[in-house]
């Protein structure tokens, strides 16, 4: 497991060290898992996103050239609770500026309270984003095996039209998408700010773990995230998915994706008749995995979706 070693007081954020040169800390987390190699990972960078330049911002992330790097700042406390701190943020892919990301959220979040930078007394962080407002995180749980908990704006969800589905069917099955037929039980779409989304679910006997899935398949569909989701065969998690993000996402599959949760969990929460407040497993069976617990009270705008984060670099970059 890593150790966190804090940097002296000179790297803690970003430092000259020349009169035309910069720096500043990063560290290498993949969310939603516990293993180094699991999960989604990215990088988590203390550079202020509001005083460096769009252009430094998107440089520096296509040299990271990870999934998702976040550009972090702390933020002035105005209110009287120590226990709650509050950072400005920016998300990057390797190719362009993306408005929200859940698993470099939590990836975020899980440095600062490992790291305790801010101090043990912070137990909430607050993000500022550039479009989505305060999306917040916390520690619930104080063992070595922790998880953090990111709130996320729950999406409503639409059948689509039938001639939609025939086109949508046509891609995934005649098409072979996956390499072998499928059985198709829904075809949704997400509703105002998630329309870019569409949730496909398949029958649980077609595996779609062990599927070698055509690339293609985001871009053919035309909708920037393709969540392709079965019920669970193990009966150790209510259902299992895989994402597609053809135009963010290097190699056109998400390792992880927590947006598309926000309408993954209540399509299934009502398909499964789960209780409000009741702990959801979700399982991403891509080829690094990942494994959330959400929560879901119809009615609330938000979930609450809890992931483990494993740190596997850290450094100083300079420019």
């Amino acid at each position: 497991m890593f150790q966190y070693k804090p940097y002296p007081a000179q790297y803690q954020g970003c430092h000259s060290t020349h009169p035309n040169s910069l720096s500043f800390e990063y560290y290498l987390v993949s969310a939603f898992s516990n293993r180094p190699f699991g999960g989604n990972p990215a990088v988590v960078a203390f550079l202020d996103p509001n005083e460096t330049s769009e252009n430094i911002l998107a440089e520096v992330a296509a040299t990271f050239k990870q999934p998702m790097t976040a550009f972090l700042s702390n933020e002035p406390s105005f209110g009287a609770d120590v226990t709650v701190k509050r950072f400005s943020v920016r998300f990057f892919t390797a190719e362009r500026e993306a408005s929200l990301c859940i698993q470099a959220t939590l990836a975020a979040a899980e440095t600062i309270f490992q790291t305790a930078r801010l101090g043990e007394e912070v137990k909430l962080l607050e993000f500022l984003t550039k479009t989505h407002g305060v999306v917040t995180a916390r520690k619930v749980s104080d063992n070595p095996e922790s998880w953090i908990e990111v709130e996320l704006i729950k999406g409503d969800i639409a059948e689509v039209a039938d001639a939609e589905k025939k086109r949508i069917t046509n891609i995934v099955i005649v098409n072979e998408a996956f390499g072998k037929p499928l059985t198709i039980h829904h075809v949704a779409k997400g509703m105002g700010m998630y329309g870019h989304c569409l949730l496909i679910e398949v029958d649980e006997k077609d595996d779609i773990k062990n599927s070698q899935v055509s690339t293609k398949l985001g871009k053919e569909t035309g909708y920037s995230i393709n969540a392709i989701t079965a019920k669970s065969t193990t009966g150790n998690e209510h259902f299992v998915s895989r994402v597609f993000v053809p135009f963010d996402s290097l190699g056109g599959e998400d390792h992880v994706c927590g947006s598309a949760h926000a309408l993954l969990v209540p399509y299934w929460a009502t398909e499964q008749a789960i209780s409000d407040g009741e702990e959801i497993r979700a399982i991403h069976v891509g080829r690094r995995g990942g494994d959330l617990r959400i929560f879901l009270v119809h009615g609330q705008p938000k979930l609450r979706i809890r992931g483990q984060a494993t740190t596997i670099a850290s450094g100083i970059f300079s420019f």
